[in-house]
């Protein structure tokens, strides 16, 4: 699916942004199949065929041989027939693998009331239905109605053929996945361990069902700010992959995808620009211009652009994945409200905040609707929101949407995750802003602590901070730390980010105005010059607030193998 640290500058200090990369993080889910027993030689063929598109990620191509073929199964064998559900079954799987989820639900749950009639509600091919409605409700965010049947199907599985069968283990790895969307990662790292364990031992080590489980499990560990597990995974998986189905299938684009999303989190941008464009060129290629999944990839590449400071490059291709993402899924989409808000902090980062807002408040809106007030993915529209009122000094508003944010963030993400540090950044800031220092001082210094114990002492997002505090103690009239704090910012800052980005601008600039507050404006005049020409290489405007942005982690939605 990134927290986001952004420094304001003026009488403001600097913030953090919040906002959620469409799928930075893709998991596989499994969808189960079953070959109808077909006695037509050239029926068995078709079908054939559809699972070589199927597995090729080619589902438009396949949809009209699997209509041709349940068009020949209710003729020949009738409409209630078990070889009419499988077909039914072939048919919803291509709808639910080009994202079209509307008219995959009614084909496999017309194929699950076929089977609970022919074979009875506790059969493993009732079983493979269940699965795979509940990963279609999954993936529409109806979560809901997918997790009981999950339970169902996994219970089936156990009884019927064992907990170490492909089939138990397959649904486990998709109920992990579901609580994973939900933010629920403690019901969710148990499982994908549990998986892992299971299919190293009865498949080997490099079988691509492993590879999936280390994806889903090295997200679950990027999600906790545990990068450098993450990354071991993620690599694995990518090597098991690229020697199982090549370098441009599905699967390697899925994990390409989410190895650059997490270097793009630790400020390495030429590693996750490389990685995010490989992706985009393979699900281009495989899927077309308007696939669901081509729509992430722009979208994360333009988070490249939006955190190098090029947003003239990174708007035309947020608002393309934009409106991919409603074609795909519609307006009401938990995916829309991820592209939705990824506007918004674009806009906000722009200085355009009116702009800005509508976009913050419909993502918002879609996401309480689809998963609930209490959803991880709201603490990146509630945070938005908080930040821009209190850009736009409407504190009345921005308190308690700070306080909000930072509440959700530890109940969803933790006390001590990266998420919660931008929180406690945030709301400082508004109380800073509210002339309130007393209350601003000690949720900067958690802030700071946090990052950090997390990303360490020079990383970006700890720059950042540091900036924070520097303005902070400038506003306070403590000089001498506010040059302690500014110095050592511009160090991490231009160290992690490079001497030409934006974020290196607003640090040498806070710093020229600590000077310029001590009446050193000798060592004031550089540093303003220095900043001004990093602003107009980086065609930012230079009227606006100085302002840049680095991205946050997160667990998205994430597309079918």
């Amino acid at each position: 699916m990134n927290e986001l640290a952004i420094k304001v500058s003026q009488s403001l200090g600097r913030t953090t942004w919040w906002t959620w990369r469409l799928v930075c993080f893709c998991s596989i889910a499994v969808f189960i199949t079953s070959a109808p027993a077909q006695t037509d030689s050239e029926v068995r063929d078709m079908v054939q065929q559809i699972d070589q598109l199927r597995d090729a990620g080619k589902f438009q191509e396949a949809v009209p041989i699997a209509e041709k073929v349940l068009k020949y199964c209710q003729k020949h064998d009738g409409p209630d027939h078990p070889e009419t559900a499988d077909s039914l079954n072939d048919l919803a799987s291509l709808y639910a693998g080009m994202g079209d989820y509307a008219r995959a639900a009614p084909l496999y749950e017309r194929a699950l009331k076929i089977r609970e009639k022919a074979l009875g509600k506790d059969h493993p091919y009732t079983a493979i239905i269940l699965n795979n409605l509940a990963e279609t409700y999954r993936e529409a965010g109806d979560y809901a109605k997918a997790e009981p049947l999950y339970k169902r199907a996994i219970k089936i599985f156990e009884t019927k053929l064992g907990s170490k069968h492909d089939n138990t283990v397959s649904v486990t790895a998709n109920l992990a996945l579901l609580y994973q969307d939900k933010g629920d990662l403690a019901k969710a790292e148990p499982l994908y361990t549990r998986v892992l364990k299971v299919r190293e031992e009865t498949l080997g080590p490099h079988d691509p069902q492993v590879a999936n489980t280390l994806s889903g499990l090295a997200t679950i560990y990027a999600s906790q700010g545990n990068f450098a597990k993450a990354e071991a995974m993620y690599d694995r998986a990518l090597k098991i992959f690229e020697k199982a189905f090549g370098a441009e299938h599905p699967q390697t684009a899925n994990v390409a995808n989410n190895l650059g999303a997490l270097y793009l989190n630790q400020g390495d941008l030429a590693k996750a620009e490389s990685l995010f464009k490989r992706a985009l060129d393979i699900r281009e290629k495989i899927f077309g211009p308007n696939h669901r999944s081509t729509g992430e990839s722009i979208n994360n590449l333009a988070w490249v652009y939006m955190d190098g400071g090029d947003y003239s490059k990174a708007e035309p291709l947020f608002l393309r994945s934009l409106k991919i993402t409603e074609q795909a899924l519609g307006p009401e989409h938990p995916d829309t409200a991820t592209s939705l808000n990824n506007l918004g902090v674009l806009y906000q980062m722009m200085g355009e905040y009116k702009k800005a807002e509508p976009y913050y408040e419909r993502a918002l809106k879609i996401r309480e609707k689809a998963l609930g007030p209490n959803n991880f993915a709201l603490v990146s529209s509630i945070g938005g929101l908080a930040d821009l009122y209190r850009l736009e000094r409407d504190y009345a508003k921005a308190e308690p949407m700070a306080q909000r944010s930072l509440q959700l963030s530890e109940k969803t993400f933790g006390p001590i995750h990266e998420m919660t540090a931008t929180a406690y950044n945030n709301l400082a800031a508004t109380y800073q802003g509210m002339g309130k220092y007393d209350k601003a001082l000690p949720p900067y210094e958690k802030a700071l602590k946090l990052f950090e114990d997390k990303l360490g002492p020079n990383h970006y997002k700890t720059g950042a901070a540091l900036d924070n505090l520097g303005v902070f103690y400038r506003e306070k009239g403590d000089y001498k730390k506010a040059e302690s704090y500014a110095l050592r910012a511009v160090e991490v800052t231009e160290k992690a980010r490079g001497p030409d980005h934006p974020e290196t601008a607003t640090s040498l600039n806070d710093l020229a105005k600590v000077y310029e507050a001590m009446g050193d404006t000798a060592k004031a005049q550089p540093l303003r010059e220095r900043a001004a020409k990093i602003r107009h290489k980086g065609k930012t405007n230079a009227a606006l607030p100085e302002q840049t942005a680095s991205p946050q982690t997160t667990t998205s939605p994430q597309p079918s193998p």
